[in-house]
C-alpha cells in the first residue's frame, strides 16, 4: 500500500501526495455508468468469482491514491482538458466541417482530426497506457507492459511535463517525442450505451484498453503493426491524428462481448481450478 510520502511515480522527485487520481480520464471512462444526476452505477468484474459471489457495484472508473504528485496530476489534467472535446464530441465536429470523415468499408470509417494537437493526444493515449501499468488496482493486477516500454512512456511523458498551457505549447516547439504507434477506434452507434466495459486485457505488443465508448491499442514499433488496416489507420507518424470508426455490430462483437466472454473464461477456470 502506497503512502502519501512515497515518490511520485512520474517524476520520482516529488511526494505522491495525490488522492483520487484516475487511472483512465474520467471524461471518457463514466459514460456507461448513466447520465448526471441519475443513479450511476457499474459492476466490476475481475475473473474470480462471478459464478459464485454478484458482482461488486461501482459508481466511479477506477481510482488510486499516491502514485502522483499535485504537479503530475496536474500535467495529466492539461493534456485531458486540451483532448476531451475533440474525443467527446467528434461526431459535431464532423457534422460542422471542422473533422474530416472518410468512408473506407461499410463497417469501418476514418475520422481526421483538426484539434488537439497531435502530440498531446499522442501523451494522452500514453498516459493512459503508464498508468495503468503502474497501478496496483484489481482492474490493473495482471496489467504490466514491457519494462522497456514502461520506462519509454514515463520519460517522454515527463519530457514534456508542463504546469500551464504556454508551457506545454513551448515544450510542444521545442522537444520532439518519442514514438510509439496507438489506435483510437470507436462506434457509430451502440446497442446499449450503458452496456460498454473498461477492460485492461493485453498488455502485450500490442496492448490494449477498453474505455466506455473508446478502444485503444499501442504498438512499440512501427514494424510491430501487422495488419494492414491498422497500419494505414493507426496514428504511427508525428501529424496523424485520427480515429477508426466501426460499425455498432463490430463493436459489440470485439470490444464489448470479447471481454466479457474472456471474464467468464476466467471465472470457470477459477472456479474448477480453485487456488
Amino acid at each position: 500500500m502506497r503512502k502519501s510520502t512515497d515518490e511520485c511515480l512520474l517524476c520520482q522527485a516529488n511526494a505522491a501526495n495525490k488522492t483520487n487520481s484516475h487511472i483512465l480520464p474520467r471524461f471518457i471512462s463514466t459514460g456507461f455508468f448513466g447520465a448526471k444526476g441519475a443513479q450511476r452505477r457499474g459492476f466490476a468484474f475481475n475473473g474470480e468469482n462471478e459464478l459464485s459471489l454478484k458482482p461488486r457495484a461501482v459508481q466511479d472508473s477506477p481510482k488510486e491514491n499516491y502514485i502522483l504528485c499535485d504537479e503530475c496530476e496536474y500535467y495529466f489534467s492539461l493534456l485531458e482538458t486540451a483532448s476531451a472535446p475533440s474525443l467527446k464530441f467528434w461526431k459535431a465536429k464532423v457534422a460542422s466541417g471542422k473533422f474530416k470523415k472518410t468512408n473506407i468499408k461499410s463497417y469501418l470509417k476514418v475520422v481526421e482530426m483538426a484539434t488537439p494537437n497531435p502530440v498531446i493526444m499522442r501523451l494522452l493515449v500514453y498516459s493512459m497506457f503508464w498508468r495503468a501499468t503502474v497501478s496496483s488496482l484489481e482492474i490493473f493486477q495482471d496489467y504490466v507492459l514491457d519494462p522497456g516500454l514502461t520506462e519509454s512512456l514515463r520519460s517522454t511523458l515527463l519530457e514534456f511535463k508542463a504546469l500551464t498551457n504556454s508551457d506545454l505549447d513551448a515544450n510542444l516547439k521545442a522537444r520532439n517525442i518519442t514514438m510509439h504507434p496507438y489506435t483510437i477506434i470507436t462506434a457509430e452507434s451502440y446497442k446499449d450505451e450503458t452496456a460498454n466495459v473498461l477492460a485492461a486485457i493485453n498488455s502485450g505488443n500490442p496492448a490494449s484498453l477498453n474505455v466506455d465508448k473508446f478502444g485503444f491499442i499501442l504498438f512499440k514499433a512501427e514494424g510491430d503493426i501487422s495488419e494492414q488496416v491498422m497500419a494505414d489507420f493507426s496514428n504511427a507518424k508525428l501529424n496523424e491524428n485520427q480515429i477508426m470508426v466501426v460499425s455498432e455490430h463490430l463493436w459489440e462483437e470485439v470490444m464489448v462481448r470479447r471481454p466479457l466472454e474472456m471474464v467468464a473464461q476466467q471465472a470457470r477456470k477459477n472456479l474448477s481450478n480453485p487456488k
